[in-house]
C-alpha cells in the first residue's frame, strides 16, 4: 500500500491457510466500520492459488485467490462472493464486487481505487466474482492491476428498506506483487448508511476506536475521511 496508507494496525487473526475466514477485532463509529488484516499474504508459486476469506460483518465473506501455478505459468488473483449464486436471484449474500466489465464477460475484471477515490453508486457495474489480474508468462497480462502495485477494491452490500434495496459501500486494501506473485491484504472498511459513499482507504477516527477501548492499537491512526 502506499506508505501513508501503511497506518498503524490493531491486532487481527489472520491466517494464510486456503478458506481461512478472518473474523477478529472489530471497530466501528456511527457510520464506518473497519477491520484489519495485519499485512496478511497469500500467494506464490503454489500448487494451486492460496485463498483466504475476509468475514463483512453479517453481510457475508469475500473470498480472495492468489498465487502462480508452481507447474505451470499461469499467475492470477481475483475475489468472490461466498455463497453467491448467479442462478439465485435474491438469495445468497448481498455483497457484489464492483468490477469495470459485466459479470457476463468471459473474465470480469475487478476495479482498482486509489486512495481516496470515492466508492459509491456511479459505478454500475458488479458481480459475484472479478479478476484484479491473470496472466501467462511471457504471453499476457490483464487486469487493473497489471504490473503490480498498491490499490482499493470495491463493493456493495444490499439491504432491504421501505422503498426498495439500498446499498452500502466499503473497500478493501490490496498490494499485488508482479514478481513474488503474492498478494497483501491490508484490511477493509464499509459505510453504514445507505446511499453514503466512501473515500478508499478511509477508516474511523482515533477518538472512536478509543471509546471502544482501542486506543492503543489505533493510536496511530488518523482521520482520512472528510466530514
Amino acid at each position: 500500500m502506499p506508505s501513508g496508507s501503511r497506518l498503524n494496525r490493531y491486532a487481527l487473526v489472520a491466517t494464510t491457510a486456503p478458506l481461512a475466514t478472518l473474523a477478529g477485532t472489530h471497530s466501528a463509529t456511527a457510520d464506518i466500520v473497519y477491520e484489519s488484516t495485519d499485512g496478511l499474504t497469500i500467494g506464490g508459486y503454489v500448487n494451486v492459488p492460496e485463498a483466504t476469506n475476509l468475514a463483512i460483518g453479517e453481510y457475508g465473506s469475500i473470498a480472495l485467490n492468489a498465487g502462480h501455478n508452481s507447474a505451470g505459468i499461469q499467475f492470477l488473483f481475483n475475489a468472490s462472493v461466498v455463497g453467491a449464486s448467479s442462478k439465485s436471484k435474491g438469495s445468497g449474500a448481498p455483497l457484489r464486487l464492483i468490477n469495470t466489465t459485466s459479470s457476463k464477460t468471459k473474465v470480469p475484471n475487478l476495479r482498482r481505487f486509489a486512495e481516496g477515490e470515492m466508492v459509491n453508486s456511479a459505478f454500475s457495474y458488479s458481480g459475484i466474482v472479478g479478476f484484479g489480474v491473470i496472466g501467462s508468462d511471457g504471453k499476457f497480462e490483464n487486469g487493473a492491476f497489471a504490473g503490480g502495485g498498491s490499490g482499493y477494491l470495491g463493493f456493495t452490500i444490499e439491504v432491504d428498506s421501505l422503498g426498495g434495496p439500498e446499498y452500502r459501500y466499503g473497500w478493501i486494501g490490496v498490494d499485488w506483487d508482479a514478481t513474488t506473485f503474492e498478494l497483501t491484504i491490508d484490511g477493509f472498511a464499509y459505510e453504514t448508511e445507505a446511499g453514503v459513499g466512501i473515500e478508499a482507504g478511509a477508516i474511523p477516527a482515533p477518538g472512536a476506536l478509543g471509546l471502544l477501548g482501542l486506543a492503543a492499537g489505533a493510536a496511530g491512526i488518523r482521520r482520512k475521511r472528510q466530514g
